[in-house]
């Protein structure tokens, strides 16, 4: 007897229940933990697209496997730049420039599905927002501001109360 409709337990062939049609290849055991974070960036992209528009369209299925190929090829070059010591400096930047490449058409693709998504904002943008001074700040500031012009301006230690004019002698 088959399995019901929609079980997924122990499915290895790629095609699961809840995947919209796309066909995410297992990477091998060497890059288990990539494959785990490539496979959280899909789940997160399809939950995203799912609640905005109820289902994903072909085009946004190709898009989203398309970023998960570049995000995969992320990952085969950080983990080959890691591990072979030996790599060669030109083959060091080769590669780092491939990165930096295929980063960008990752975040392009990202930005042509998801938009605005508040989930792909800068969580560290909230430190370079300007603040508000605090009512206490404006206090203070006010009262250093009234004691200085009190006081009248400062001279520089060991001179005496003499205006510039005098000093020329005119």
């Amino acid at each position: 007897m088959p399995a019901p409709i929609g079980n997924v337990n122990n499915v290895r062939h790629g095609m699961r229940s809840k995947r919209h049609g796309l066909v995410h290849a297992k990477l091998g055991r060497r890059f288990a933990n990539a494959y785990g974070h490539v496979n959280q960036l899909r789940k997160a992209v399809e939950t995203l697209l799912v609640e905005r528009h109820g289902s994903l369209s072909l085009l946004q299925q190709a898009k989203v496997q398309s970023l998960l190929r570049l995000e995969e090829g992320i990952r085969a070059c950080e983990k080959a730049i890691a591990e072979s010591p030996n790599m060669k400096p030109d083959e060091v930047r080769q590669q780092r420039y491939a990165i930096a490449q295929w980063t960008m058409q990752r975040d392009s693709l990202l930005g042509e599905l998801l938009g605005n998504a508040k989930a792909t904002a800068d969580p560290w943008a909230v430190l370079d927002m300007p603040t508000m001074p605090t009512q206490g700040e404006i206090d203070h500031a006010a009262r250093r501001m009234a004691v200085a012009v009190e006081r009248g301006p400062r001279l520089p230690a060991g001179s005496d109360d003499v205006s510039f004019d005098q000093d020329q002698g005119t």
